[in-house]
């Protein structure tokens, strides 16, 4: 029962994970070109949520493996990624210090928390890693996170200044989002040519990502339901084996008697 929490729990933690990356990335370009700073606290709050459920994990599921383990460097060797990820650094940065001068230096933690989660994440998605890797869909989430990113900023620089329905960068962030998945309110249209081709590309990008998606959906139940199809076969199949065996000796122990009487009556 703890082992399918565990992987419920993980499953869970893998895409707030990946949100809490793709807010960071965003966070970062945008502190280049101006973000508002109730975005950085909230995306701050955000990193500080992902940090306690990571410590969670960290304490519930990860450190029992150790407790009969004396050697605490091989713990920390092991396991620095969760120790590094557990430290909410945006939160820390901008919450507390307002350390919102010196952007290089909290660039580089940053990175390192990008890639402290990474690796977080690559032990959170073991179980559900599968049919992703198998269809391709995680080198996919990464070209879209990118896409996501980059075409926010370059949307931004080419609409900022001569469109008012992008006076910031939390409006491109908000037009890449909902380009992306397609839904188009309509409430920011791009004027340049730039703009409406980065557009173009944003919304090309998410429906094809949203056809893998789908795709992969589609072939994990088959293979579910091809394992379980196969499972109810192979029981099946040993069933009938067990009858007919039952049945072959039931035959021998008639024909054992048979030859018995005939030995009796000679």
């Amino acid at each position: 029962m703890k082992r399918h929490i565990q992987v419920i729990f993980e499953a869970l933690l893998t895409v707030l994970i990946i949100v809490d990356i793709l807010l960071m990335g965003l966070m970062i370009v945008g502190l280049t070109v101006g973000i508002k700073h109730v975005t950085v606290y909230n995306i701050g709050d955000y990193d500080l949520i992902i940090a306690i459920l990571i410590l969670i994990d960290l304490l519930v599921f990860r450190i029992r493996l150790y407790k009969l383990n004396k050697d605490n460097w091989r713990f920390i060797r092991e396991n620095w990624a969760y120790i590094v990820s557990i430290i909410p650094i945006t939160f820390i940065c901008f919450q507390i210090f307002q350390l919102f001068g010196y952007i290089d230096i909290i660039g580089l933690l940053v990175l390192l928390r990008f890639y402290a989660l990474y690796k977080v994440l690559r032990i959170t998605g073991k179980g559900v890693r599968k049919y992703p890797s198998k269809t391709k869909l995680d080198y996919a989430t990464v070209v879209l996170f990118l896409v996501l990113v980059i075409g926010s900023f370059l949307f931004f620089l080419a609409e900022h200044g001569v469109n008012h329905e992008v006076p910031n960068y939390e409006s491109a962030m908000w037009y890449a989002i909902v380009s992306m998945t397609t839904v188009g309110y309509g409430d920011i249209v791009p004027v340049t040519s730039i703009g409406r081709i980065i557009g173009i590309i944003i919304i090309l990008t998410g429906m094809g990502y949203v056809s893998l998606v789908t795709a992969t959906l589609a072939y994990s139940f088959i293979d579910f339901f091809r394992k379980e199809s196969r499972k109810a076969a192979d029981r099946v199949e040993k069933k009938y084996l067990e009858k007919i065996d039952e049945l072959i000796a039931h035959v021998n122990k008639l024909e054992n008697k048979i030859d018995e009487n005939k030995t009796k009556k000679e």
